[in-house]
C-alpha cells in the first residue's frame, strides 16, 4: 500500500512545489492542501495542475491577518481536520510564523512533520526581521524534521542535523517559447519586483558606465513591479536609448518569452537566500551574472553557469558587461552549453526527486 503524504502549500510558494507534486504522486498518495483566498488567480492554477494531474486537493483560507492571534483558532480546527487524515508525513511548504506552529505543535505528531525551511539567515529586505529570528531559533529546536533549499542556509541549523535536509529548488516551467535573443545586440535581462535589496540602481549605474566605455550595443532590459521607480530609479537613467523598461508585474505566461529572449540574466542583489529568477533562468538554460553572495555562489559556478561580480562594486559588474558584449557570442554560447551539463547533473527534475523520495522514506522506515 502506498504511503500518504499530506501537503501543505501557501499560495506565495505555489511554484515552489508545482515541478516536484506530479512527479512524486506516482510513489506516494498526495493529499494536498492549498492556502489561498477566494479570488486570488493562485488558486485556478492549483486547481487547474491538481485536476490536470489527478491530485486530491482541498482549499483552506484565513479570514483575518495572520499576525493577529485571533487567526490561531482557525488555524488549531484546520490543523484538527489534518490530523485526522492519519497521514505518514505532514509537509509544510508555509511560513508557519507566528501562530500556525503552535497549532501544528498541539494538533499533528512531531515526528511525522517536515517544515520546508526557506530562510536560515535573515536578511535585511525580510519583514519583522527583528522578531522573526527568534521564531527561527524556537521552530529549530522543535522536534520536526526540516527541509532546507540550500547549504547556506541550512548552515544556520541549531537543532539536531539528523533531522536536517537539504533539497535545491527545483527548476520551474512556464511553458515554452519560440522566440530566441536578438542577433545585433547583446541583451541583459532584470526581472522581478523591484525593492532596495535587489539593487537595480547598480546595475543602472554600471550600464551607463559601460555606454560610456565601449561602442558597442547591448540592452538592458528591466521588467518588475516598482512602487517607487519614478522618484528612486529613473532619475538614475542617464542613457534612455540602452534600456528597456517594462515597470509592472509580468503574468506567468509572458515569462518564457522574456526568458528565451535574452542573453544573461543580471542578479545585482545585495542580499539573498535563494532566487526565484535565478530558477527560471536555469529552466531556461540562460546564463547568470550575479553578485558574488554565498547564496549566489552556492548555485552559479563562475565561468561556468554564469559569472560572479564583487558585490555592491560598479565598477566589477560593468568590466563583466563589458567582458560580455567584446566577447559575445562565443562567452555566451560556451557558458550556455556548461550550464546545460550542470543542469542536468545537479539540479534536474529526476535529480530533485529521488532527493524528495529519500527525504520521506528516512521518515517512512
Amino acid at each position: 500500500m502506498m504511503k500518504t503524504i499530506t501537503w501543505i502549500t501557501a499560495d506565495y510558494m505555489l511554484q515552489v512545489d508545482l515541478p516536484i507534486l506530479h512527479k512524486l504522486k506516482d510513489i506516494y498518495t498526495i493529499r494536498w492542501i492549498v492556502y489561498t483566498s477566494e479570488t486570488s488567480d493562485k488558486k485556478k492554477t492549483a486547481l487547474e495542475y491538481a485536476h490536470k494531474y489527478g491530485i486530491d486537493i482541498t482549499f483552506y483560507c484565513i479570514k483575518g491577518h495572520r499576525y493577529s492571534p485571533l487567526t490561531y483558532w482557525e488555524y488549531d480546527q484546520q490543523m484538527k481536520a489534518i490530523s485526522k487524515r492519519n497521514s505518514d508525513v505532514y509537509y509544510f511548504d508555509i511560513i508557519a510564523f507566528p501562530y500556525l506552529l503552535f497549532a501544528i505543535k498541539k494538533n499533528i505528531s512531531h515526528n511525522k512533520v517536515i517544515m520546508a525551511m526557506h530562510h536560515g539567515h535573515i536578511h535585511n529586505g525580510m519583514q519583522m526581521r527583528y522578531i522573526y529570528k527568534y521564531y527561527l531559533s524556537y521552530l529549530c529546536k522543535q522536534s520536526f524534521s526540516f527541509q532546507y533549499y540550500s547549504q547556506t542556509q541550512a548552515k544556520y541549523f541549531a537543532g539536531d542535523s539528523k533531522r536536517c535536509f537539504v533539497i535545491p529548488l527545483a527548476l520551474n516551467d512556464f511553458g515554452s517559447s519560440n522566440s530566441y535573443p536578438p542577433e545585433n545586440y547583446v541583451q541583459f535581462l532584470s526581472f522581478g519586483n523591484i525593492i532596495p535589496t535587489k539593487n537595480i540602481e547598480l546595475l543602472i549605474h554600471a550600464a551607463c558606465k559601460v555606454r560610456e566605455m565601449i561602442d558597442h550595443p547591448f540592452k538592458i532590459k528591466i521588467v518588475g513591479h516598482c512602487r517607487n521607480w519614478n522618484n528612486v530609479y529613473q532619475p538614475l537613467i542617464k542613457y534612455p536609448d540602452i534600456f528597456d523598461l517594462h515597470i509592472e508585474s509580468v503574468p506567468d505566461k509572458d515569462i518564457p518569452i522574456l526568458f528565451s529572449s535574452s542573453h544573461f540574466l543580471v542578479l545585482p542583489y545585495k542580499s539573498v537566500t535563494q532566487s526565484g529568477p535565478l530558477r527560471i533562468a536555469y529552466g531556461y538554460n540562460l546564463p547568470v551574472i550575479a553578485s558574488d553572495l554565498e547564496g549566489f555562489k552556492e548555485s552559479i559556478v563562475d565561468g561556468s553557469t554564469g559569472l560572479l561580480f564583487k558585490t555592491e562594486s560598479v565598477d566589477s559588474l560593468a568590466n563583466i558587461l563589458i567582458s560580455v558584449i567584446m566577447n559575445h557570442p562565443n562567452n555566451y554560447n560556451e557558458i550556455r552549453e556548461k550550464q546545460r551539463k550542470y543542469i542536468e547533473n545537479n539540479i534536474s527534475q529526476e535529480v530533485i526527486i529521488s532527493q524528495y523520495i529519500r527525504m520521506f522514506n528516512s521518515l517512512l522506515q
